[in-house]
């Protein structure tokens, strides 16, 4: 028996064949126009999940870049900074190597503090540096300055009001960097390293351990010149200008006309007449000095010892008697605590002693205390003052040395981040062109496809439109 298809029959299948061609002229169409081969996950559901997967790591790659990227200036602007301290540095010591200059009047000298002086409140001015909002060296509170300037027990001072912690950013998984130095670190890192004395007074550290930091000052004070005066010579005022301290031998030589005070220079006698003949100042080989009145001196030879006694203080207001024969002499500043021990068995003379504790002496302290003793307020003579001065080379030079390796160790940090960076963008490209590979249609071969789906098409129309033919005549038949 002869099948004979109905119209309906014929008409679906026209129907399906063109909905079939036309869906496939689409798709090419849809690649075609945005150059991709998945469009749904439909299309390919294992490709679509390797491409999620790749989406993901190139999302984290470029967290990762971002954060690279906001580091960088901030270690750049932090070597920047430290970088100009540098600077500041090389021009504070060149200044403090002039100031130790013995032809330098007092005025040369104060100038030259003075240009310091600036050097330092330029080095607060990096020390408190801001990019942006933030401050660079103030460890996490990068929203408060770092230094602050104040005057204490110890005079003018500048503290680190910061703290000590990092900043870090990720640079990978479980990988981090740290974008900062605390202030503290790069300014004022302390490594204790014992008490030391500008060696005016003759004092020296006890065997006790001290505790403090930075520098101080020591004052011992001349009390009263006791011993036998031969020859008609007295003290001279009571001994109240006389600054040396123990035991000294003085020896008139009535042939030469000099009198010597221990090991120290010959002083001339003056001529009768003389008003410097009722206070003779006499030099020992410390530099301590002695007041004589010779206006009653009967012209002989003569040769005594006579004693100056002495009391100290930590604090500049508060004296205690001294034996010299203190070997451990515990003195505290009661205003903060600093407490020293100090050996009396070498002092020779009265006066203003420098303490650095040394290695705690942070960087602009060591510029103020230079400054200070460049102004000399203390009026130390000049021996004395270039003792004082060369005392505070070392602390200058450790805090270079410490700039120097806060420097290296940005610089490193900022190499680093320039290679993780340079690492970072060759794997995002990779990560993009598998992702490419999955995702991204061959439009040779796609608009082929189109090309075929499209005369398909055309030939699926032409032949539908025969079958469809509706005449009186084919129904008849």
């Amino acid at each position: 028996m002869d099948l004979r298809p109905t119209q309906a029959t014929s008409y679906d299948n026209v129907r399906r064949g063109l909905y079939l061609n036309f869906v496939k002229l689409m798709r090419a169409q849809e690649q075609v126009s945005s150059g991709k081969r998945i469009l749904r996950p439909s299309d390919d559901p294992v490709g679509t999940s390797s491409s999620l997967a790749l989406s993901r790591q190139i999302g984290e790659v470029g967290r990762y870049r971002s954060a690279v990227g906001s580091a960088q200036p901030l270690i750049d602007a932090g070597i920047a900074a430290i970088d100009e301290a540098g600077t500041l540095y090389s021009e504070a010591r060149e200044l403090l190597m002039q100031g130790l200059n013995g032809t330098l009047n007092a005025d040369d000298r104060r100038s030259i503090g003075q240009q310091i002086e600036l050097l330092k409140a330029r080095l607060v001015e990096i020390g408190n540096s801001k990019l942006g909002e933030h401050y660079l060296f103030s460890g996490t509170h990068s929203g408060s300055s770092p230094f602050v300037e104040t005057s204490g027990p110890a005079g003018r001072r500048v503290v680190y009001e910061g703290d000590g912690a990092t900043r870090a950013v990720a640079i990978g998984a479980g990988v981090s960097v740290p974008v900062n130095i605390s202030g503290d670190q790069i300014f004022g890192q302390s490594v204790s390293e014992g008490t030391v004395y500008g060696g005016l007074t003759g004092l020296s550290a006890g065997t006790t351990a001290d505790e403090g930091s930075g520098y101080r000052y020591i004052t011992v004070r001349h009390v009263a010149t006791s011993g036998t005066f031969p020859a008609g010579i007295t003290s001279a005022g009571a001994g109240a200008n006389d600054s040396f301290v123990g035991d000294r031998t003085l020896v008139v030589d009535a042939t030469a006309r000099t009198v010597r005070l221990g090991s120290g220079p010959p002083k001339a006698i003056p001529g009768a007449g003389s008003s410097e003949l009722a206070d003779l100042r006499v030099l020992d080989e410390h530099g301590a000095e002695i007041h004589l009145d010779l206006s009653g001196w009967t012209g002989l030879d003569a040769n005594s010892t006579v004693s100056g006694s002495a009391s100290i203080s930590f604090d500049g207001s508060t004296f205690t008697a001294l034996t010299l024969g203190e070997t451990d002499l515990e003195l505290t500043d009661a205003r903060d605590g600093t407490t020293v021990h100090v050996d009396a068995t070498g002092l020779r003379r009265a006066g203003t002693d420098l303490v650095t504790f040394s290695g705690t002496v942070n960087a602009f302290d060591a510029l103020q205390g230079i400054a200070d003793d460049l102004a000399n307020a203390q009026n130390l003579d000049p021996a004395a003052l270039q003792q004082r001065l060369s005392a505070r080379i070392g602390e200058l030079d450790r805090n270079f040395d410490n700039l120097q390796i806060s420097q290296g160790t940005l610089g490193a940090r900022s190499q680093r981040l320039t290679a993780t960076e340079s690492r970072l963008g060759d794997f995002d490209v990779s990560l993009q062109a598998l992702r490419s590979d999955i995702e991204d249609a061959d439009l040779t071969d796609v608009i082929l496809d189109m090309s075929r789906a499209e005369q398909t098409l055309q030939l699926a129309q032409a032949t539908g439109a025969r079958l469809l033919q509706n005449t009186l005549l084919n129904y008849l038949q």
